[in-house]
């Protein structure tokens, strides 16, 4: 481990931001935690106001803005860059604005604020959607379609095209995260397991590549440290060859449901998520759909990746895989659920997205 320094987390007070302040925080690094939030989440309080080893720093700012990004940058060793807009619906201006413009806006402002290390969160999904069994970084890559993805490319190509000797850039594209804490993805699933349905598409034979948010924090803190990642894009997940349908199995399981997960038709899948995004775009609605051609894609092909780059320019090795994650996860959200008021009518997911 490096010797601790003051380190910015953009997007600290969604899941994986706040799980990295922690993270660095035990360490003993000084955290400067970013937030767009007008009140920062009580998570993110408690974090603030414990007595760990390093301190975190609370900071609001939207990084459209470039003085509050110089600001932000002022005084750090490092920068881990988290925050983007994360969804599979809007315009893609929207999304240029929010995941590339504000990325260059920070690591700018970082460079000229004399940072070493500038860490990128890009995505697995720069990959785009086909056929991935042990996929690495050299491919393959499939067509772009969706602004996510073509906005975490092209801010990843920009990242790593500014590595250069006193200023080290990484690119992380992280898979499907999950954990305690995992509000926007894992926890929505779990609400339709018990309160509506949720499954997979087809027979759910493909593949996912699940990463717990522990294991995704050590590889983004050895990626941090290690000088051998500058100019890498690196991609992190557990490296199991996991099915939908088993997935979907555990997660049932984890919460003690007695139903079954629900199987979908692929052509029915398809043709459900097209109509309803067709009719969205038709009438320019800014409000995502019931259901998306994005986690439909995603869902009924293989989206398996490898990890060997990782274990060997990060020593990165797994330690929590899906059984054991799921179940951990499970338990923070009945937790949770508990002091939750109930949502409205439950309504069908299937799959994820962005990822």
């Amino acid at each position: 481990m490096a010797a601790p320094r003051l380190i910015l987390v953009t997007g600290a007070s969604g899941f994986i931001g706040s799980h990295l302040c922690a993270a660095l925080s035990a360490r003993g690094d000084s955290v400067r935690a970013l937030y767009r939030r007008k009140e920062p989440p009580p998570e993110l309080l408690a974090l603030a106001g414990a007595a760990g080893r390093g301190r975190v720093e609370l900071f609001n700012a939207d990084l459209s803005n470039a003085e509050r990004a110089r600001e932000a940058v002022r005084g750090v060793d490092a920068v881990i860059h988290a925050a983007a807009l994360a969804s599979d619906w809007g315009s893609l201006e929207l999304f240029v604005r929010a995941n590339y413009d504000s990325t260059v806006t920070l690591l700018e402002a970082s460079r000229e604020a004399g940072a070493a290390t500038f860490v990128y969160f890009s995505s697995a999904t720069v990959h785009g959607f086909g056929q991935h069994v042990d996929t690495t970084e050299r491919g393959p890559y499939y067509p772009l379609k969706y602004p996510y993805p073509i906005t975490k490319l092209m801010a990843e190509e920009y990242v790593l095209a500014q590595n250069a000797g006193g200023f080290r850039t990484t690119a992380i594209r992280p898979c499907n995260v999950y954990g305690s804490g995992d509000h926007m993805s894992t926890y929505q699933m779990f609400d339709q397991i018990m309160g509506g349905v949720f499954g997979y598409i087809g027979d759910g034979s493909a593949l996912t590549c699940p990463i717990y948010i522990d294991d995704l924090c050590a590889g983004v803190l050895a990626a941090l440290d290690k000088s051998e990642s500058g100019g890498e894009a690196i991609l992190l997940t557990d490296g199991q060859k996991v099915s939908w349908k088993d997935y979907a199995r555990v997660m049932y399981a984890a919460v003690g449901s007695k139903k079954k997960p629900v199987s979908a038709p692929k052509p029915l899948a398809f043709a459900a998520a097209w109509l309803m995004s067709t009719a969205a775009l038709a009438v320019r609605s800014p409000t995502r759909p019931l259901l998306t051609l994005y986690p439909i894609e995603q869902g009924s092909r293989n989206y398996h990746f490898s990890n060997a780059k990782a274990r060997e320019l990060l020593g990165f090795e797994p330690t929590v895989f899906f059984e054991e994650g799921l179940v951990r996860t499970a338990k923070a959200y009945l937790e949770d659920r508990a002091g939750r008021a109930p949502d409205g009518a439950p309504r069908l997911k299937l799959g994820r997205a962005p990822g």
